[in-house]
């Protein structure tokens, strides 16, 4: 088994618009993933903590297929219409930006904080009908 885990920040304002971008994307795009057992979705309880999606595969090289394939970047685009400046939130974290040209906080890896606090609000089994 191969698990990948992501944290993703969302401003509170945005995460009713998150969420349910996020849970249409699992049911719609989730089921054709070769390979991949279970995904969850978690919303943080405490202030300051972000979402927390997990994803186990069957293998790495079943999670490479999906990073790699036309679905991920579907789920992970974002339309023209939610675009910001186009009246919609922006509910995706940045795309990686070239080498060098980083914010260097941006990429600054988290401090230890402690036990983050979430509950469980989607879950895709894979298989299931």
């Amino acid at each position: 088994m191969y698990v990948v885990t992501n944290r993703i920040d969302v401003p509170a304002e945005r995460a009713a618009a998150f969420e349910e971008r996020f849970i249409g994307n699992m049911r719609n795009n989730l089921p054709k993933v070769a390979g991949l057992s279970r995904a969850t979705l978690d919303r943080p309880v405490d202030e300051n903590t972000p979402y927390k999606v997990t994803m186990e595969f069957d293998s790495e090289s079943d999670f490479e297929t999906w990073r790699d394939s036309e679905a991920f970047r579907s789920a992970h685009g974002r339309p023209a219409s939610a675009a910001p400046g186009n009246g919609g939130p922006a509910t995706e974290a940045p795309k990686a930006e070239a080498p060098g040209t980083a914010d260097p906080q941006a990429a600054a890896p988290r401090a230890v904080t402690g036990p983050e606090h979430h509950i469980r609000i989607e879950t895709f089994e894979g298989g299931r009908a």
